[in-house]
């Protein structure tokens, strides 16, 4: 056995070495499969943007009905908490949406200029702050879906959504 080792010691040793640079290599991500989960999310969230805005008209007629009701008498319930209700989803709806455009102003994906390992780093960054929006977005679409219900308004159904909880 120690004849075997003696004999085949050089290149046992090439094979691991040539392994180990073989794994170090792969180990290191592109920055380019970072920057497209990125941008994957991104386009998620653009869609969360859009079933955002068909709320906030759905809030803003139904705040204009209550109102004209209200005004008019012919309503029992507590509209003024209604009214605060609708407000306070829609300055959620208006900051989510506000915060969106914020990213993507300073969103860069150029890499010019940067190392493989420096745009890795920015991308992940970048990954971390556009999961925060999606999950922004996430829990005022939740809060202004179940506030309609309430007042069992059609057609909510039929907003695309996307599955939160695949990032």
């Amino acid at each position: 056995m120690k004849n075997f080792f003696q004999k085949h010691f050089g290149a046992l040793l090439l094979v691991l070495i040539s392994a180990v640079l073989i794994l170090s290599c792969k180990s290191e991500r592109n920055y380019k499969a970072v920057r497209e989960e990125v941008i994957d999310i991104h386009n998620n969230v653009m869609a969360d943007g859009e079933q955002a805005a068909r709320y906030r008209m759905i809030l803003d007629s139904l705040s204009k009905i209550k109102l004209k009701v209200n005004t008019d008498h012919q309503l029992a319930t507590d509209t003024t908490a209604d009214q605060k209700k609708i407000s306070m989803l829609i300055a959620k709806l208006d900051k989510a949406d506000e915060n969106m455009m914020e990213w993507m102003q300073r969103f860069e994906p150029d890499t010019e200029g940067k190392s493989n390992a420096e745009a890795i780093q920015y991308f992940e960054a970048e990954m971390i702050k556009i999961k925060r929006l999606d999950l922004e977005y996430e829990a005022v679409l939740k809060a202004s879906d179940t506030y309609l219900k309430k007042f069992n308004i059609k057609g909510l159904g039929g907003i695309p959504s996307h599955d939160h909880s695949k990032h």
